[in-house]
């Protein structure tokens, strides 16, 4: 068996990467030399490839039998992923857990271009005829806080998805799920929505890193508007990207309260991580640098 790991230095990649680094059956697909020194030491192959490059995908897949499919949101995101999992299949692999979104419901939602990429590379899959097709759809993670770990130091938590409840997600319980069905006998399969355990407010959430952090941390909204278009702008962030981001931060004001996902519970038999569990584990040694 060889398992492919796709983007191993992401944000779930990177966590795949530490579990599998001591397997010989494993393959790391990374972009460049710098991406195979950021891996570190592994016993299984590293290949070095572009993946929207198709000849470098054809040789990153040979001999593949399972395959982590992910890629981050771009323009080429839905031609890459599908090129991946396509070349895979025809390599002889039978199955393919792929990273994609939760999606929202209830009224007043309009399609964004986050999830509606992932909804089309699932369907291009399925299309395909994989075999065993996982699909991970994660809630917000909660490692996406940790690049703010200063500014909550300092007491403030300020984002713009509004004031709806969410189940915040650490993301070894996504990694750790994508683990266990990348190397199960029987992959439970299908759809796995991956959430944490309650559903939190941002001043919620913000409240429970206080008390992590021994200080007080106070939610502030941040309107989606030029202001915040123009900050990203500043940080170098593409326009498409920045769209896409609109919409999703847009749905996420518009759903109110998210439902919960079991797919923690259902593949790995134990609860999802709770939000003082990310803070203690990772937040905190953020803030000392450790």
């Amino acid at each position: 068996m060889t398992v492919l790991i796709t983007t191993p230095n992401g944000a779930v990649g990177r966590y795949l990467t530490e579990a599998l680094r001591d397997r010989s059956d494993a393959r790391f697909f990374v972009r460049s030399e710098a991406g195979a020194e950021r891996l570190g030491e592994v016993r299984g192959e590293v290949f070095i490839g572009d993946a929207s490059d198709a000849a470098d995908v054809r040789g990153a897949v040979v001999g593949v039998d399972r395959l982590y499919l992910a890629h981050p949101f771009a323009d080429d995101q839905a031609a890459v992923e599908t090129r991946l999992g396509v070349a895979a299949l025809e390599a002889g692999a039978r199955r393919i857990v792929k990273l994609g979104a939760r999606g929202f419901t209830g009224d007043g939602i309009v399609p964004d271009a986050v999830t509606g990429t992932h909804d089309a590379i699932t369907e291009r899959l399925r299309i395909a005829g994989v075999a065993e097709l996982t699909v991970l759809r994660p809630d917000r993670f909660l490692q996406n806080f940790l690049p703010a770990a200063a500014s909550l130091a300092e007491g403030t938590l300020a984002d713009p998805a509004g004031p709806g409840a969410r189940g915040y997600v650490d993301v070894r319980d996504i990694a750790a799920v994508a683990l266990a069905e990348l190397l199960a006998e029987r992959p439970v399969g299908g759809e796995i929505e991956i959430s944490g355990p309650q559903a939190l407010t941002l001043s919620e959430l913000a409240d429970r890193f206080g008390a992590v952090l021994g200080r007080p941390v106070r939610y502030v909204d941040v309107p989606l508007d030029g202001a915040w278009r123009a900050a990203l702008v500043e940080r170098g962030i593409a326009p498409r990207v920045i769209d896409g981001l609109y919409g999703l931060y847009a749905n996420y004001r518009r759903e109110g309260v998210a439902g919960l996902g079991d797919g923690v519970q259902r593949v790995l038999g134990r609860p999802p991580r709770s939000v003082e569990d990310f803070a203690a584990d990772l937040l905190v040694p953020a803030l000392s640098g450790s």
